[in-house]
């Protein structure tokens, strides 16, 4: 009777210390404002996020809020809506600065730009000019259209939920981003900008 509980104590033991090696660290990544969280993994769990995934998110989540932003600092604005030259400094080098300068530029190609400072951009202006309007993001959300096994290296296609706040309340925006890949013209990004972008204002 002692032979055998021993034998089954040491096999337990065996479990135990078997079910430990096997367990492995991972990391929980929270945003700024703590809306998304985002699980990395060991690599020998089923479950595991590509670095490109979470490059492309990354990128979502600045490039969104430059666009849904407007200060209470006209520099500050000009600084974000600015057009450099995309083989500068401004686009090829980390500023270190809590607003870069050409921040929407350095991360679009120039249809999407050009759409910012046709549409959007007198928008602005006369928000600011009208009344002194700020906007402020304070919700996002960003997932794949699709599946997370649609994002590839290359690229894919994104939507993003946005809540901003401005002087007459909450707004709220769906929008719809297709990134693209260009190592030598956005190494700044790791090569990932936005190749298109689609704005929907949800509320009336």
């Amino acid at each position: 009777m002692v032979l055998f509980f021993a034998i089954v104590c040491v096999c337990g033991i065996m479990i135990w210390v078997k079910h430990t090696q096997s367990v492995s660290p991972f990391l929980i990544s929270i945003n700024q404002n703590g809306e998304r969280w985002t699980m990395v993994h060991h690599k020998n769990h089923q479950t595991e996020i590509p670095a490109y995934y979470v490059l492309q998110e990354s990128l979502l989540n600045k490039f969104t809020r430059d666009w849904f932003t407007i200060y209470n600092d006209n520099e500050l604005n000009s600084a974000n809506w600015e057009k450099c030259d995309r083989s500068g400094t401004e686009c090829r080098e980390t500023s270190g600065q809590s607003v870069s300068k050409c921040s929407i530029y350095c991360t679009t190609n120039d249809a999407v730009f050009d759409g910012f400072e046709k549409v959007v951009l007198p928008v602005y202006s006369n928000l600011v000019s009208d009344g002194g309007d700020v906007w402020t993001v304070k919700t996002i959300n960003i997932a794949p259209v699709d599946s997370v096994e649609s994002i590839t290296t290359y690229g894919g296609f994104w939507r993003i939920n946005v809540g901003i706040h401005t002087k007459t309340g909450m707004i709220y925006f769906t929008c719809f981003a297709k990134i693209g890949y260009n190592a030598d013209l956005y190494p700044k990004t790791m090569g990932y900008y936005v190749s298109e972008f689609y704005t929907y204002r949800m509320d009336s």
